[in-house]
């Protein structure tokens, strides 16, 4: 789980992201339903693209400059490679390899994927989608790695607090479910057979990991089978398994404390 960072030091003043009717804007979901898992793997690619790509940013950058907001170096640095290939010579950015700006701030559009990426409750012996399982884990690496400088919504002090605080906690402890995914499906994939156990082990140091949302919802093995289904066969294999290798005297016992 990432560590909580302050407010970057380079962040840009407020911007607004409302603009006049002849500034083209762009539909980030192309008007596609998120219900629809094809959609929202596109939104997911996407999204993590133009972190990548700094697409979000240098539209930011020419945001800026069009409100006479100090841009910071990286924007600085962005928008004159782009001014740098604008083949009218003028200073008017309206389209990016022929896409307009999006016609809401990133964290808007972040905002509306996460709930999409959410399985509740996390049922081992359904088959979810590749995008739910690992949509979420590579939206904040790519915001890890890419998101400095990003404009924040003024209650936010780090891209972290963009998301609400029980929706963050649910999907990192849903990373943590994920390799316990399969039980149920076939006979031959049950913590019965020993060499199956490596995905509880695996579970517990996600947890270790993802520590504190444990903690935030008060966890025991007993509210945790709330959230992360099992067929009946397995549960009781692998509360044996969490309460030995956890030390846990009962399924009633907070699990953060032993983590």
């Amino acid at each position: 789980m990432p560590k909580k960072t302050s407010r970057a030091s380079k962040q840009p003043a407020s911007i607004s992201w409302e603009f006049d009717a002849d500034i083209p804007t762009y539909d980030f979901f192309e008007g596609g339903s998120l219900d629809d898992l094809g959609n929202l793997q596109e939104a997911v690619d996407g999204f993590v693209y133009w972190l990548e790509e700094d697409r979000f940013l240098t539209w930011e950058a020419v945001a800026c400059e069009e409100q006479g907001i100090p841009l910071t170096p990286r924007q600085k640095r962005l928008l004159g490679e782009l001014l740098s290939f604008n083949d009218d010579g003028s200073n008017d950015i309206l389209y990016i390899d022929e896409i307009p700006r999006p016609s809401e701030p990133w964290y808007v559009i972040f905002n509306k994927i996460g709930p999409h990426l959410l399985i509740e409750p996390y049922r081992t012996f359904d088959c979810h989608d590749e995008v739910k399982c690992d949509g979420w884990n590579r939206i904040v690496s790519a915001l890890r790695e890419h998101g400095e400088g990003l404009a924040l919504p003024p209650d936010a002090a780090s891209w972290e607090a963009v998301v609400p605080e029980e929706l963050q906690h649910k999907l990192w402890l849903q990373s943590c479910f994920n390799s316990l995914g399969g039980l149920g499906q076939n006979v031959s994939l049950t913590l019965r057979d020993p060499e199956e156990h490596y995905r509880v082990d695996w579970c517990i140091e996600r947890l270790r990991e993802c520590k504190a949302s444990v903690a935030y919802f008060g966890l025991t093995l007993e509210s945790l089978l709330n959230r992360l289904v099992l067929p009946p066969g397995e549960q009781p294999v692998f509360v044996k398994m969490m309460q030995d290798k956890l030390d846990l005297a009962s399924p009633q016992e907070q699990i953060a404390s032993h983590l």
